[in-house]
C-alpha cells in the first residue's frame, strides 16, 4: 500500500515537472533588417579634389576683445553633384590636424585665444564635437533629380580664453558627405 502511495505521487510529480517543461518552450520571432546600398558617389565640384579653401576677412584683434566674442563671418559651399537622386545628403565634420576643443576648430597660427566656429545654413552653431552630421546640427539638403546640392555654411573666429591677440589664424576640419 505504501508503495502504490509512492509510485502514484512520483507518476503525479512527474506529470507536474513535464508539463512546466512544456510551458516553458522558448519564444521565437523575426528580424528583419532593412538598409541600402548607393550605386553613385556624390562629386564635390568646388574646390580642388575635393579641398576647399575659405578665407576669413582680415579684421583687427580687438573685434574680439573678450572670450565667447565672434566676428568675421564668411559663408562657404561644398557643391555636389553626381550624388543619387532625391535623398537627403549633408556634411560630417571631424577634426583635421588642428583639432577640435569645444566644439570649435582650433587655431594652429600664431595669433592666440581664437579659434574658428562653424555654423549650419540656418545659421545656428555646429557643434563639431558629437560623432554623427545630425547630432552635429547640419541641416540635411536634398539632392535635386540630377543628383546635385549645395551645403552651406559659416565660418567665423571666435574668442577662446580671453581677448584675442593679434598674428595669424589657421585651422582645418574633415568632412565627409553622408546619406540620411
Amino acid at each position: 500500500m505504501k508503495i502504490n502511495k509512492l509510485l502514484l505521487a512520483m507518476v503525479i510529480g512527474t506529470g507536474v515537472l513535464v508539463s512546466q517543461f512544456a510551458s516553458a518552450a522558448p519564444t521565437t520571432g523575426n528580424i528583419t533588417f532593412n538598409g541600402a546600398l548607393t550605386a553613385d558617389t556624390c562629386v564635390v565640384t568646388n574646390g580642388t579634389s575635393g579641398n576647399i579653401t575659405v578665407t576669413l576677412p582680415t579684421l583687427p584683434a580687438a573685434n574680439l576683445s573678450a572670450s565667447g566674442t565672434t566676428a568675421g563671418s564668411q559663408a562657404f559651399q561644398i557643391v555636389l553633384t553626381g550624388c543619387p537622386t532625391l535623398i537627403p545628403v549633408r556634411a560630417q565634420f571631424s577634426a583635421g590636424s588642428a583639432g577640435i576643443t569645444t566644439d570649435r576648430l582650433n587655431n594652429t597660427g600664431s595669433a592666440g585665444n581664437v579659434q574658428i566656429q562653424l555654423l549650419n545654413s540656418a545659421s545656428t552653431v555646429m557643434t563639431l564635437s558629437q560623432a554623427t552630421a545630425a547630432t552635429q546640427g547640419d541641416v540635411p539638403v536634398v539632392t535635386d533629380p540630377t543628383g546635385a546640392a549645395t551645403l552651406a555654411y559659416t565660418a567665423r573666429y571666435y574668442a577662446n580664453g580671453g581677448a584675442s591677440s593679434a598674428g595669424s589664424v589657421t585651422s582645418n576640419a574633415v568632412y565627409t558627405i553622408v546619406f540620411n
